[in-house]
């Protein structure tokens, strides 16, 4: 009778070529999701700067209709005591097709004031851009801004600036 003499090694290579396949299927799978991640990151950093741009876009906006440089307000023909321009409410304002889904939105708080015989408007201004609303990773930016008008009944017309 003859025994056959077992190897202790036997089976070693089948233990080490699974462990080595799980470390490389676990690195695979590390590797996917960092690269997921940064895709994500990208594409929230791209949707951010759309919305800061849109918010200062929507800052520029509204210091046109308060500055008024074509001197249309109403307020200018007052005669005898020229007002600054009232402030507007809350409005959505279209943005193009370079600013994606961002929706963007201007406010305007005005605080009124009289120096000896000039009017002052001390307008605050306040845009709010936002995108992806309703997904996983909404992006919100808030740029403020303030700006002052003074008109005086001395002033030159149409604009009756403050010297």
């Amino acid at each position: 009778m003859s025994r056959t003499a077992r190897n202790p090694a036997s089976g070693f290579a089948l233990v080490s070529g699974l462990f080595l396949l799980i470390v490389l299927a676990l690195l695979g799978v590390f590797i996917v999701a960092i690269f997921g991640m940064q895709q994500t990151t990208q594409a929230l950093d791209v949707d951010g700067t759309r919305a800061h741009a849109a918010a200062r876009a929507g800052i520029e906006w509204g210091l046109m209709q308060v500055l008024d440089p074509d001197s249309n307000d109403p307020g200018l023909a007052v005669a005898g005591n020229p007002q600054p321009p009232t402030c507007f409410g809350a409005t959505a304002v279209p943005l193009g097709a370079e600013f994606g889904s961002v929706g963007l939105t201007v406010a305007c708080a005005r605080t009124a004031t009289t120096e000896v015989n000039r009017n002052v408007a001390v307008y605050l201004l306040t845009a709010t851009a936002q995108s992806g609303i309703g997904t996983a990773f909404p992006v919100e930016r808030v740029v403020t801004a303030t700006v002052s008008r003074c008109t005086d009944p001395n002033g030159a017309a149409p604009r009756f600036a403050c010297p």
